[in-house]
């Protein structure tokens, strides 16, 4: 049973595949109960749970990476006593990057990481939206979707925005203004996914995590934008369930759709 508050159980538990699944930035762990409808029977779910949102609101966010990094990787440790895979949606798979590499030394390693979404850590981004005013950032959040505009101009914005900074502000800090060194790279496989029509990130960016291993590692483009983990739920749990274990051989890349 989980009782650690940065982990959220999205579903019920089963003997199958473990995922601990990393919201992206602004979010909240009940994004992930939109999988749930197509959720394969023997996949269990447990999300990341960081505090300043959903029943954690009234705790400040948190912008720095080596605290939260720590706790998440030690309440994972605790948990888990199988193996298990981290899936992160954008500023979400930089912080299960972290984790990943704060566990790879772990009786119970991490199976694979899959960075959904995302530039790899050595890309380098605008950083500046960390910084942006209420309207910059509102805009921004609205053009690659997954928050109505409707919630953006509600009083929930007043907790969303803080929590979206936060979240840019530890994506930010995740990241290299250098290729991966030795130190830095895993030895467990990544797959990166990305949306056909995602107008956050360039596809070349997202299939550069292969260098972010020395193991086996996939690029696969599901249809849909920037939230295509939640536009396209089936075929993200399909590529977690049963193409995931299989990773082995080569960097390979696989257009769906």
């Amino acid at each position: 049973m989980v009782s650690d508050p940065l982990l959220r159980a999205i579903s019920g538990p089963t003997t199958g595949s473990l995922v601990f699944a990393f919201p992206p930035a602004g979010s909240g762990p009940s994004i992930f109960r939109q999988w749930l409808p197509v959720r394969p029977r023997g996949l269990e779910l447990i999300a990341i749970h960081t505090p300043g949102r959903e029943d954690r609101c009234s705790e400040p966010p948190v912008s720095s990476v080596k605290p939260l990094a720590d706790d998440i990787a030690a309440a994972i440790d605790e948990y888990s006593e199988r193996p298990y895979v981290i899936f992160g949606h954008s500023a979400g798979a930089l912080l299960g990057r972290e984790v990943a590499w704060r566990l790879r030394r772990s009786n119970r390693p991490v199976r694979l990481l899959i960075a959904a979404g995302s530039a790899a850590p050595d890309v380098t981004v605008d950083d500046s939206l960390a910084e942006a005013d209420d309207v910059t950032l509102s805009r921004v959040m609205h053009e690659w979707g997954g928050i109505s505009q409707e919630v953006l101009n509600s009083d929930a914005a007043e907790v969303i925005l803080p929590c979206m900074r936060a979240d840019m502000a530890l994506a930010n800090a995740c990241r290299r203004d250098h290729p991966p060194t030795a130190e830095d790279r895993l030895d467990i496989p990544i797959a990166a996914l990305a949306g056909a029509d995602d107008s956050a990130i360039h596809l070349p960016d997202c299939q550069r995590w292969s260098t972010w291993t020395d193991a086996a590692s996939t690029f696969q483009v599901l249809p849909g934008g920037h939230f295509f983990p939640f536009e396209q739920p089936a075929a993200v749990l399909e590529f977690i369930e049963r193409d995931a274990g299989g990773l082995g051989g080569p960097v390979t890349t696989r257009t769906a759709g």
